[in-house]
């Protein structure tokens, strides 16, 4: 029988008439919501995991630095030497295009104590607080404006706060651990809060680089370190590599990966998750997938039995079973990327699925699909189903001609 529109026609009213039974447009209905769900589960999961990936260490670097410029330790050298500015270099690093922000920190241990109890800080001294707020959700108070004239204030973790009884408003002893031991009185002007704490070692908190300046002695040239922000994370070591040209030899530069590498480890470990989530979306979608082809074909071998006694080979038959297969996956695919566009847009607006900040360093779960992502997962998988199809629809089509002649 030749091939021919009218053929095609003929079949795919054969395959798709209206005379369809109850389980086969049940089967169907099944294999456009469960490619729908796969693509809308799979974009919807690969954004998650880019969301986690970008905001996560996006935000920690606000909050430590993506880059870190420090002076490096002898192994004869009990503490690393504090850095000494030079204007002229900072300001060479504030001219790299990626860079957000140079600030000079200073970190000093100190023991925080009230009438509730006793904990370990590590303070960090900025001259003005980054902005937005880095360390998630401010809970109580206000951003103060540094630098003041002999300031006593300090941002405080919120965890911290709870343990010693504060509130904002409280004063908090400070004692730092010299010769001899000096305290300090300073008052509570917000409470943040303080996730990933086991990533910096010990609870942080905010106050005034004059303040830690006065107590260690060091004139206002001299910091721990330098902090800074990038605009995007992932080219941290490509500035790092940039800005090590610019220092003497006797500083280095660290990136935000090099300090907490657990965090980056864990961060990676979505990237299995991921592949898992596909794997198993795949797998079912597949599955839906040749079941409908196969009852469809399984459901019309009468028909499909007489137009083989009259020429019909598997070939043409092929063919129309894929075109329809695919018109079920154009539907799913369809119904799929509506779906993500209206949870995206949800999420992204209102925030609906929620999170421990003190966990996640986030309060909601971030999305994040760049438009050649989602062009790209969908050329892919529109490429692949079309060829799992027709490679499934040319075994059927086969199968069910040599039934049919058995058959007659």
């Amino acid at each position: 029988m030749a091939w021919s529109p009218d053929l095609r026609k003929l079949l795919s009213r054969t395959l798709s008439g209206s005379r369809a039974g109850q389980h086969t447009r049940t089967v169907q209905r099944m294999a456009v919501l469960s490619t729908a769900a796969g693509i809308c589960l799979y974009l919807l999961g690969h954004a998650v995991v880019n969301g986690f990936q970008w905001e996560i260490p996006q935000r920690m670097g606000r909050f430590w630095g993506h880059l870190q410029v420090r002076n490096l330790k002898s192994t004869e050298q009990a503490f690393r030497e504090p850095l000494s500015l030079d204007q002229g270099l900072r300001r060479r690093i504030e001219q790299e295009p990626e860079v957000l922000r140079v600030s000079p920190v200073i970190l000093v241990p100190a023991l925080a104590q009230t009438s509730a109890g006793m904990e370990g800080l590590l303070l960090k001294g900025m001259d003005s607080v980054p902005l937005p707020f880095p360390a998630g959700t401010l809970v109580q108070g206000q951003i103060p404006e540094w630098p003041k004239p002999n300031a006593l204030e300090i941002l405080l973790p919120k965890d911290i706060a709870a343990d010693l009884n504060l509130e904002v408003g409280d004063k908090l002893s400070v004692y730092f651990m010299q010769e001899p031991v000096r305290m300090r009185s300073l008052r509570v002007v917000g409470l943040f809060e303080m996730p990933m704490q086991s990533e910096l070692g010990r609870p942080v908190a905010l106050v005034p680089s004059a303040l830690l300046n006065r107590i260690l002695g060091w004139g206002p040239d001299l910091c721990s370190h330098l902090e800074l922000e990038l605009s995007n994370f992932e080219k941290m070591e490509f500035v790092r590599n940039r800005i090590e040209t610019k220092l003497p030899m006797q500083q280095e530069c660290l990136t935000l990966q090099d300090q907490m590498p657990s965090l980056f480890e864990w961060l990676n470990f979505f990237d299995t998750n991921r592949l898992v989530l596909l794997i198993l979306l795949a797998s079912v979608g597949a599955v839906n997938l040749v079941s409908a082809l196969f009852i469809l074909l399984l459901e019309r071998q009468n028909s499909l039995g007489i137009l083989q006694s009259l020429g019909l080979r598997s070939g043409p038959l092929a063919l129309v079973v894929w075109q329809l297969g695919m018109g079920l996956v154009f539907k799913g695919w369809l119904l799929g990327n509506v779906s993500l566009g209206i949870l995206m847009l949800s999420q992204l607006h209102f925030g609906w699925f929620r999170l421990d900040p003190g966990s996640y360093y986030l309060d909601a779960v971030p999305l994040r699909l760049a438009w050649d992502e989602w062009a790209l997962i969908n050329g892919v998988v529109l490429s692949t189903t079309a060829v799992f199809l027709y490679l499934a629809a040319v075994f059927f089509a086969k199968r069910t001609i040599d039934r049919n002649i058995k058959f007659s």
